[in-house]
């Protein structure tokens, strides 16, 4: 009698997929998977330091690092400089969350870096290097997108928003610089007032009133000019309560509650020291509290400076306090890494 032969189904072997994630421990450099970044970095480099874009008033042009660092050099815009080292710090910390998500290109990112490059060389034929800074930010989104996918991309957004504070927007200073001076005298002359200090307003100047035996003008006169406007500390009160905002925050609309905070708060800080700088003119006199003129600025006023953006703050922190006490508390974010 035969024996039964017992039948082995077949089963196809599975081979591993291929992805375009580096080897984990291999040591060795993945081509595949570092191209496309090395490109993009070139690219990036060479369109930010060597070539010459733009040349504003002067005779030639000039390169993307050369109107960034000059841009850095005025105080309003000093905040910029820390923009990047933030943003690489930002997606550092999330490095264990990117290296779970597959790769997953995209398209669009391809799409995205094309229009960048209609725009940056738009820049550079109108010779308008915002632009240019546009183009920039744009291409280093698109390739996030392109190379890595959306959940990259995702993951990264706020290091990419970051990255929007990095760039000086000098148009902003003739936009809203003397708005914000008019809104900053008027406000600050009604307070006065209704505090017991007589005083009128003349432009963006205010004066003493006339009282008590005593002339327009002899207890103070102060003319808010362009750094007093609260110019220099808005923009960059913005990106301490953006950062602010999403450690301390984790849903969207309280991150977006904390961020919008920032503009009256800078406004209140600033009125603030006005009001402090009035007093000590009224009780120390004009030397003690602004200084000489445009000769030196005194001690005082720099440090009323340094306490107005210690009052924004403290407004920042307070806002945080009452949604965690009076809506729902929320675990703040660890500050060195996230998994």
């Amino acid at each position: 009698m035969p024996e039964a032969s017992v039948v082995t189904p077949c089963t196809p072997s599975m081979s591993p997929v291929t992805t375009l994630s580096p080897p984990a421990n291999s040591g060795k450099f993945n081509v595949r998977y570092w191209a496309g970044p090395l490109i993009f970095g070139l690219l990036f480099f060479g369109m930010l330091l060597f070539m010459p874009y733009t040349a504003g008033y002067a005779d030639h042009r000039l390169t993307m690092r050369v109107w960034i660092m000059g841009g850095w050099a005025d105080p309003t815009w000093q905040h910029g400089m820390l923009a990047l080292p933030i943003a690489i710090f930002l997606a550092w910390r999330k490095r264990h969350i990117l290296a779970d998500i597959p790769v997953k290109a995209s398209w669009l990112g391809l799409f995205t870096a094309m229009i960048a490059m209609i725009f940056f060389w738009i820049g550079y034929r109108g010779n308008f290097y915002y632009l240019g800074f546009f183009g920039i930010h744009l291409l280093i989104a698109s390739a996030v997108l392109w190379i890595w996918g959306w959940r990259h991309f995702v993951t990264v957004s706020f290091a990419l928003v970051m990255l929007t504070f990095m760039w000086p927007y000098l148009f902003m200073e003739d936009l809203i610089a003397f708005k914000l001076r008019f809104l900053m005298v008027n406000f600050t002359e009604k307070v006065l007032n209704l505090i017991g200090i007589a005083t009128i307003q003349d432009g963006t100047r205010l004066l003493s009133a006339a009282v008590d035996g005593r002339a327009q003008g002899d207890l103070f006169r102060m003319n808010i000019d362009g750094p007093c406007s609260g110019l220099r500390s808005l923009f960059a009160l913005m990106m301490v309560s953006a950062l602010f905002g999403y450690f301390r925050q984790r849903t969207f609309w309280r991150r977006a509650l904390l961020f919008s905070l920032s503009v009256p708060l800078a406004v209140l800080a600033n009125a603030f020291r006005i009001i402090i700088l009035t007093i000590a003119t009224i009780l120390f006199g004009e030397q003690f509290a602004l200084g000489n003129g445009e000769e030196y600025t005194s001690n005082f006023h720099l440090l009323t400076g340094l306490f107005m953006f210690v009052v924004a703050l403290g407004g920042l922190a307070s806002a945080e306090w009452f949604l965690n006490r009076f809506v729902r508390k929320e675990k703040p974010l660890v500050l060195m890494e996230e998994r």
